[in-house]
């Protein structure tokens, strides 16, 4: 499952961005090249898993289409509650 990977990643890159560890991640703002393969739905659900038991639990996945070409998948923001 590619996706796990993929929301396992996403999911360090967010706990580095929050930087304190007592910050709690509400959200995840990532674009998704169509042309990546990446279903929307399947990235959430793996993203839910791989964010269990961190400061990123609960939050939402927010998943927007890029234009084609623009590559892959990119975090794009990160929300943080203090």
């Amino acid at each position: 499952m590619h996706e796990y990977s993929l929301a396992a990643e996403i999911v360090d890159i967010a706990l580095k961005a929050a930087g304190d560890p007592g910050r709690t991640i509400t959200a995840v703002h990532v674009t998704v090249d169509p042309g990546s393969h990446f279903d929307g739905s399947s990235l959430t659900e793996a993203f839910e898993l791989a964010a269990a038991g961190t400061p990123a639990a609960g939050a939402t996945l927010e998943v927007e289409m890029s234009p084609p070409g623009a590559g892959g998948v990119a975090v794009t923001a990160i929300d943080v509650a203090e």
